[in-house]
């Protein structure tokens, strides 16, 4: 697993799954966040692929910034 992405006071942590079948890779990322001494953590993945792990971890990164932002319909941290 790559090396998690500060963001807002979040931890975007991309984990691109390497597809078998295609050879490609999917976008999967996790999202954490600490309140009150406790650590939540989020998993989201998109079913989309890609066709090396460098790219979908940029991808993932990205992704992960806009679900923070709210601008994922149906995806949130909050």
């Amino acid at each position: 697993m790559t090396r998690a992405v500060s963001y807002k006071g979040f931890s975007i942590r991309p984990a691109p799954q390497h597809l078998a079948e295609s050879g490609m890779w999917g976008l999967n990322l996790f999202i954490s966040w600490s309140t009150h001494n406790q650590e939540h953590t989020l998993h989201f993945f998109k079913d989309e692929a890609y066709a090396s792990k460098d790219e979908a971890e940029v991808i993932c990164i990205h992704y992960g910034k806009l679900i923070i932002d709210g601008e994922i319909p149906g995806a949130s941290v909050g």
